[in-house]
């Protein structure tokens, strides 16, 4: 019988593997290009496992950042948002363009380029913004509107800087752009934590301090548009949260009693009010903006004069990249060109009261109707001043007029819509 040997340790050691068994019959040359590749193949692992840990998060803080980055977004409020931007930046370069350019100390486009570069810094705290779960705010909503107070204090201090017969900026920004987003949160986080306070005049009572305390404020400065954006959203908000509608009786009551003793008791009140029921009986002084905005928006007839074509900003209209670009948006594009822009912002409307329905929960809701009832009103209140229906209040229009601060605490809130857009339940997404 053959005697068959088994391979032991000694002789698998000696004989080696197969691959270096074949590695042994290989030139020198080749052995050397194998060993090379191998060691490119280890130095690629190792890279890639580097990158690998450098995306790992740090905290908790970056975690959700990380987490919320990869949710998906409300695209058509993203896409509308920046077509919006983009048209009132071109539109804003030519109503601003001649200013700058009669102006001795800056030039035709300085107005434009302080705008883009704010613009470009809203887009990015838009984003930043965007990937910050929208409940963290509740924490943060007492501290905004304590510091939204001091800075409006500030205002009407040696601090403050006056223009155009109102004290409203301090260190070159507005306030009172923040203080719009304070409110929102505030009443948001409270409204949404206990929902019985605003079924009882108690606790209705309560919201109504916190927003006085701001209108008061605001009402020295003095900001009337400011004052009536925070009644309306405050209104709102508490509205939605589940405020009874006989509550509507006082507060109409009130304000009416409001308004009659600001009429008698403040010039400017009263000034606005009866320019606005006859411009031309001053149509030199007083009238003059309402009357040059009616004589824009009248001479673009239908298809407007064309871009850059107005002459109403030819130091013929006081605030042409302001509270009036509307008008002279009216005279270059006209009537057709003026409601394509009036469709992009309804649609921006309807894509935040959409997200609002569709929110994650009660704070979401009630967060995303007040940002978005801001810009509806604030538009509407725009347009109502241009078309000479309501009495000029300084009320700007949302992405278009020239304003830095306005420009980017928009877009902030933009992001917190965007983010609430992320948290969507997947039952609810479209």
């Amino acid at each position: 019988m053959e005697v068959v040997s088994l391979p032991t340790a000694s002789n698998t050691k000696r004989r080696g593997s197969p691959r270096r068994r074949a590695a042994s019959r290989r030139s020198p040359q080749k052995a050397q290009a194998q060993s090379r590749q191998d060691s490119r193949g280890k130095r690629r692992v190792r890279r890639s496992r580097a990158r690998v840990r450098t995306v790992q998060p740090r905290n908790a803080f970056q975690a959700g950042l990380l987490e919320q980055s990869k949710k998906k977004i409300d695209a058509p409020l993203l896409l509308i948002t920046v077509m919006l931007l983009v048209v009132g930046l071109i539109a804003l370069l030519s109503a601003s363009y001649p200013k700058g350019y009669y102006s001795s100390n800056i030039g035709p486009f300085y107005y434009f380029i302080r705008q883009l570069g704010m613009a470009v810094v809203g887009l990015v705290l838009m984003w930043g913004v965007s990937c910050i779960n929208y409940t963290m705010y509740k924490r943060w909503a007492f501290i905004l509107y304590f510091i939204s107070f001091v800075m409006l204090v500030l205002v009407l201090t040696p601090l403050g800087t006056t223009l155009n017969k109102s004290r409203r900026w301090l260190f070159g920004f507005q306030p009172s752009e923040i203080a719009k987003l304070a409110i929102i949160l505030l009443f948001a986080t409270m409204a949404s934590a206990k929902s019985e306070s605003v079924r009882k005049v108690k606790g209705l009572l309560v919201y109504v301090a916190l927003i006085g305390v701001y209108i008061l404020l605001l009402a020295m400065e003095p900001h009337m548009s400011a004052s009536m954006i925070l009644i309306v959203i405050g209104f709102v908000i508490l509205f939605v949260a589940g405020m009874h509608v006989w509550f509507l009786v006082p507060v109409g009551i009130g304000g009416g009693i409001i308004a009659v003793i600001a009429y008698f008791t403040l010039n400017h009140v009263q000034e606005r009010i009866n320019i606005f029921l006859n411009p031309f009986l001053d149509a030199k002084d007083t009238g003059y903006q309402a009357v040059q905005s009616l004589i824009a928006i009248g001479s673009g007839g239908a298809f407007g004069l064309g871009l850059g074509q107005s002459r109403q900003k030819f130091l013929y209209l006081p605030e042409p990249m302001n509270d009036f670009i509307f008008s002279v948006i009216c005279e270059e594009l006209g009537f057709v060109g003026a409601a394509l822009i009036l469709v992009l912002f309804a649609y921006f409307v309807y894509r935040g009261f959409s997200i609002a329905r569709r929110a994650a929960d009660r704070f979401g809701c009630l967060l995303a109707t007040g940002i978005t009832m801001q810009f509806a009103f604030q538009i509407l209140l725009n347009l109502a001043v241009v078309s000479g229906l309501f009495p000029v209040t300084g009320a700007s229009l949302p992405l278009f007029s020239y304003g830095g601060t306005a420009l980017v605490m928009q877009l902030v809130e933009i992001g917190i819509l965007l983010n609430i857009s992320r948290n969507i339940p997947p039952s609810k997404k479209e």
